[in-house]
């Protein structure tokens, strides 16, 4: 598309039929997208640190300019982009630190909008909410935003790079969510990573959400020219809110960048349904400067996420896990919830044979997958095949030294054949029959399934892992507590708040979080640190997140590029990633066990490999794994290169150095180690046990042989 064309196209009329708030307003919405550099202005606001200007006035809209001092690059200049309506401002109140505004549309929604920018720290956020001031209830669409008018010098030379996920779990090695000035204005962005996935299940599924695979959303947006660059963030733990870049025409012919503000994605929390005097806060955008490339970009990103609580406790000690079901004959009888084969193959003494090997590989706790409960997903232990569960986790700790953790799903987990509380089951329409499946969003489902896990973490159960966290679709019941019908957003909430409520219970048991709208696929539809840790009123909540279920064909996965993903992750967030993978699968190097260790705080491996050798290996580099531990389970992650990962200590000592060869020969890599890079002390003489390091300096230069689809390993002290 010519960017003649785009401008037709965008000076077009519009319509919003999810805003019935009538035609007038429709027609306006057009009219305000298309930004008039001569809008009238009251006074100027003028709001200063040592790294943005933030210049405001406001009347009949709002003007906004945000320069970055040190470099003087011009960031936003022009009218602020509103798709309601034009805003007439009424009361405008401002500090040394902030400005507060409040204004009307004309549409029955009023609008407040505040700006920060504090002497004493480096960004600018903005916090926006919209009520519904009129008598009736409202339903809006809503997108504004900073606009930049482009001009020839406008951000030359910088690369708009997505945060966490530049390269997506389904990308291959040559995938990368990088994107020019140009492609972000004038082409539709191509993403996996929301795409609607296909599920063969024993019945149809009907999870059919509205999914983007065209626009620019991302948990933040990194933008740089390699020496200076800015992050673009946006929070929220009330709703899922992305960061947004798109473009709106602007005056003269021209088009501008809009970045920041906020915006919908989807049906589920695009359209914001305003009751009569309610109220709908959007989350924080805020705008870091930072100096470097990418690399330095998601380190902002993951300092902010720390600072938001997303950091890992000095507490954290996962249990590394030895999953039986790869051995387990249950799962692959091809009918893992029939009763019949739960006692033919699922019996205590498979699973003391489970925890032998478990106890053999050095693992420390054993993970039990779909079996253990009666009926499937019913949370309910065994007893008739397994005995008390309590004294089963005292013979796993006396017999084994293992805990014990189990696979705990939600209600896409039910289904024919399944456990479902009565009482709860999905409606698929007005009137119409039950479903096999729960509803996810019923309290009374919410209830009883937390009282069932109360039950196992009171007996010692060390870990649950939430799958079957998918939205199986609106549900119609009147007597659920939910909307009529459920939304997703409603199904999102409601396992965040089973993670709250077990933790509330038993506050020690870790609890791993599945996507809560796609469950257990390669995709992410929620905001990766969305339920996680502590919430506004305190309340604890999942502790892990799915690693994209790189489980099936992990060796596949790491030399296809997909589980390159994790290393991206492991740059932005401190959250620790958490999956098990099939050791069958794995060469006599140990590549995939080696990275698995590398990129996933919590370690869970499985699967006996046919090859004694390949076995000793293993259990040696599991050996190691725990001699090291600290390092790779509460340290902090750096990345060299996406085959070479630092990981420092919390006490920072020292490190760990891993280095991978995805390719079939061999490799001789240099690596240059500065220690003040990785916040370490510069006053130190380092050694290093793996390679021979020269010092020049205060950095560390050395040559590395990598073997062909193989690991290196240097510990530096």
């Amino acid at each position: 598309m010519t960017r003649k064309e785009f401008l037709k196209m965008a000076a077009a009329p519009t319509a919003l039929a999810a805003m019935p708030i009538g035609a007038a307003v429709g027609a306006s919405l057009a009219h305000a997208d298309l930004l008039d550099a001569s809008a009238p202005s009251g006074g100027t606001i003028t709001l200063e640190n040592g790294h943005f200007s933030l210049s405001l006035s406001a009347h009949h809209g709002l003007r906004c300019r945000i320069t970055h001092v040190p470099t003087n690059t011009l960031l936003a200049d022009g009218t602020y982009s509103y798709s309601l309506a034009p805003v007439d401002f009424t009361s405008i109140k401002h500090d040394k630190t902030s400005v507060t505004l409040r204004g009307e549309t004309g549409t029955g929604i009023t609008i407040q909008h505040r700006f920060t920018l504090d002497p004493e720290r480096p960004w600018i956020e903005e916090a926006l909410a919209l009520t519904n001031a009129s008598s009736h209830p409202l339903t809006i669409a809503f997108r504004c935003g900073f606009v930049l008018p482009i001009r020839p010098d406008s951000l030359k030379g910088y690369t708009f790079t997505a945060v966490p996920y530049r390269r997506e779990p389904h990308g291959n090695r040559s995938q990368y969510a990088d994107y020019t000035l140009d492609q972000v204005l004038y082409e539709p962005r191509r993403s996996s990573l929301r795409e609607i996935p296909t599920i063969v299940n024993e019945a149809p599924r009907f999870v059919q959400p509205r999914v983007f695979t065209d626009d620019y959303l991302s948990e933040g947006w990194v933008l740089t020219d390699g020496r200076n660059g800015f992050l673009i963030t946006k929070y929220s733990q009330t709703a899922r809110e992305f960061t947004i870049l798109d473009s709106v025409p602007v005056s003269g012919g021209q088009i501008g960048l809009r970045w920041g503000g906020a915006g919908e994605f989807d049906d589920a929390e695009g359209s914001y349904r305003l009751a009569p005097g309610a109220t709908h806060n959007f989350g924080i955008t805020r705008l870091t400067p930072f100096q470097g490339d990418y690399v330095q970009g998601y380190y902002a990103f993951r300092s902010e996420m720390e600072s938001r609580g997303h950091a890992i406790p000095d507490s954290y000690d996962p249990p590394s896990h030895w999953n039986e079901l790869y051995d387990n004959k249950l799962w692959w009888s091809g009918d893992h919830i029939s009763a019949d084969n739960r006692r033919k193959f699922y019996r205590l003494a498979d699973l003391k044979e489970a925890a032998a090997k478990a106890r053999d590989m050095g693992c420390e706790a054993l993970y039990l997958d779909p079996g253990w409960d009666t009926p499937q997903s019913s949370k309910i232990w065994g007893e008739e095949r397994l005995g008390k569960l309590g004294d089963f986790i005292a013979m796993l700790k006396n017999e084994y030294g293992l805990k014990l953790s189990v696979h705990s799903p939600l209600s896409a987990w039910t289904g024919p054949g399944c456990d479902t509380i009565p009482g709860t089951a999905l409606i698929r329409q007005p009137n119409g029959d039950s479903s096999p499946y729960a509803c996810g969003a019923s309290t009374r489902y919410i209830e009883e399934t937390v009282s069932r896990l109360k039950s196992l973490a009171d007996a010692g159960v060390a870990f649950f892992m939430f799958d079957g966290t998918a939205w199986m679709g609106e549900c119609w019941a009147r007597d659920h507590g939910h909307a009529y019908p459920s939304t997703a957003a409603e199904h999102v909430e409601s396992t965040n708040r089973i993670a709250r409520l077990a933790h509330k219970n038993n506050p020690d048991v870790l609890i791993e979080m599945h996507d809560q709208l796609f469950g257990g696929i390669h995709l992410r539809y929620v905001p990766s640190y969305y339920g996680h840790g502590l919430n506004a009123a305190g309340e604890l909540g999942w502790n892990e997140i799915w690693a994209f279920e790189l489980m099936w064909s992990p060796m596949d996965d790491l030399v296809g590029g997909h589980s390159i993903a994790l290393y991206y992750f492991n740059l932005a967030y401190s959250i620790p990633a958490y999956v098990h993978i099939d050791l069958r699968k794995d060469n006599p190097q140990c590549l995939m066990l080696w990275w698995n260790i590398s990129t996933c705080r919590h370690l869970g491996v499985g699967g006996t490999h046919p090859d004694e050798t390949v076995r000793k290996s293993q259990k040696d580099v599991i050996a190691t794994y725990r001699r090291l531990k600290p390092f790779f389970t509460t340290g902090t992650f750096y990345g060299i290169d996406e085959l070479t990962h630092v990981h420092v200590d919390r006490k920072r000592t020292g490190a760990v150095i891993n280095c991978f060869n995805l390719d079939n020969n061999p490799v001789d890599r240099e690596i240059k180690f500065a220690p003040a890079t990785f916040g370490l002390a510069t006053s130190k003489t380092y050694l290093f046990t793996g390679g021979r390091f020269t010092q020049t300096g205060d950095a560390y230069t050395g040559k590395v042989t990598v073997p062909a689809q193989g690991h290196a390993l240097i510990e530096v002290t």
